[in-house]
């Protein structure tokens, strides 16, 4: 049992304890910690059988009597975090992305070898069936050369307020290119696992419906393998998910988190549907057996600071109007 400190318990931090808590083998989350110590969250840790710590980051990753740390946090104190509780041997789950520029993503990553801990970022789509089956698709080459992929994961999320004023989700730089961490990062990190790492991106992302967000991001990517794709995320629509990848033999297509469209070349489309799983419950458990030695986390060093750097490279390439090289 992996005794964990979580950081962050808004509502996406209550999504990972609530995944997990009294529930897995596991994982157990012993202590909370949260900048601001509200009755709100005094209740909520008291209900799930944890203590919330009040204390400084650095006395809480300090304890003996933890082993990991996850962060659902801020994206800019990321590194800096990681780099605390490697130095203090705690292994640490963090919430995507790992950082938002290439640099501070390579120095999470030295910090977490240098100090022999486990580094994961919670890419819990990787976990979904459908996305384990286009990956075993690929992999045994059913779409013969692959030549193109396409994505688009979007929501209302800004329609709908949920956001508190002053939230750090709301500032442009903490969430740069709209709804880009929140949502597209997610059919990102899947894109890369079937093509291999970004090279070049170029990036238009404007203000359709929200006043001062931007809420439509497209995304013109190009791959080292010599791939080509599209994303796309916008937070002021209907809820949508939609993945494809173009290959010489076969195309396959991702609907919704549970449809799988397989067309091979001169055939009628095959439709299957795939059960649901826990997401949340999956990546977190997943991250146990890493540090267990089970199972590698499917998440690799490489693919977590390509990420980084597509992010860091997407900004600089709306805000220049150019094709930018990761």
């Amino acid at each position: 049992m992996i005794r964990t400190l979580i950081v962050g318990l808004g509502w996406w931090g209550k999504v990972l304890v609530n995944s997990v808590q009294n529930k897995s083998e596991k994982i157990r989350m012993v202590y909370g910690l949260t900048g601001t110590s509200s009755d709100d969250a005094k209740r909520y840790a008291k209900e799930k059988g944890f203590e919330l710590l009040e204390c400084s980051y650095k006395e809480a990753v300090a304890r003996k009597d933890i082993d990991a740390v996850i962060l659902a946090t801020p994206h800019s104190l990321h590194c800096e975090q990681i780099k605390t509780a490697a130095a203090y041997g705690k292994h640490v789950a963090c919430e995507k992305p790992l950082t938002l520029n290439k640099q501070e993503a390579l120095t999470s990553v030295k910090s977490a070898q240098e100090n022999g801990v486990t580094l994961s970022v919670l890419y819990n789509r990787r976990f979904n069936p459908v996305i384990q089956e286009i990956h075993r698709l690929i992999l045994t080459n059913a779409l013969g050369t692959i030549c193109h992929v396409e994505s688009n994961f979007s929501g209302d999320s800004g329609l709908r307020g949920n956001q508190s004023e002053g939230s750090w989700r709301l500032d442009p730089v903490e969430c740069p290119l709209g709804s880009m961490t929140s949502r597209g990062l997610h059919t990102l990190d899947a894109i890369v696992s079937f093509c291999g790492e970004i090279d070049t991106v170029f990036t238009h992302s404007v203000t359709r419906a929200l006043k001062n967000r931007e809420d439509t991001t497209s995304c013109l990517l190009g791959f080292k393998s010599g791939v080509t794709g599209y994303m796309a995320t916008m937070n002021a629509t209907t809820p949508f998910w939609w993945l494809k990848v173009f290959g010489t033999e076969a195309t396959v297509e991702m609907r919704d988190y549970n449809k799988l469209i397989f067309c091979k070349r001169g055939e009628n489309p095959e439709e299957r549907l795939f059960d649901e799983v826990d997401l949340e419950r999956a990546v977190l458990e997943a991250f146990c057996d890493g540090i267990n030695g089970i199972k590698s986390y499917p998440v690799t060093t490489e693919e977590m600071i390509n990420v980084s750097a597509f992010l860091e490279a997407a900004v600089k390439s709306k805000e220049t109007g150019n094709v930018v090289k990761l």
